[in-house]
């Protein structure tokens, strides 16, 4: 099983609105993750997909399908972060899977942690 990116753990959002992020409950979403250097550079690179199982203001929780079946991922509370998803095939470079018409798609770049 491929390591994924830690789930967020950050202080709660004082503009969210739980209403709005109801309406993304039950919804398809293709995550993608960069780890980037220091210098920006980017070193690895983490895909993962699922249904949004929960939306607080603690976090968005995705629970993991395909490869990652019967795990979840967290993300911030931040709708900005969802953008609609064209309909399509998506093929995940790192494990080859295919995700069909997703809802949503998010991305993220983080600078890896340090020993990593």
């Amino acid at each position: 099983m491929r390591p994924k990116p830690a789930s967020w753990s950050g202080t709660a959002r004082a503009d969210f609105d739980a209403a709005a992020m109801n309406t993304y409950l039950g919804k398809y979403i293709l995550i993608a993750f960069t780890y980037v250097d220091a210098s920006g550079k980017a070193v690895e690179s983490i895909q993962m997909h699922g249904v949004i199982e929960s939306a607080t203001e603690q976090g968005i929780t995705v629970s993991l399908k395909g490869e990652r079946e019967g795990e979840s991922w967290t993300m911030p509370a931040d709708a900005t972060a969802l953008s609609p998803a064209d309909p399509g095939r998506y093929q995940l470079p790192e494990t080859g899977e295919i995700v069909e018409n997703p809802d949503f798609i998010t991305t993220w770049m983080v600078q890896k942690p340090q020993g990593t």
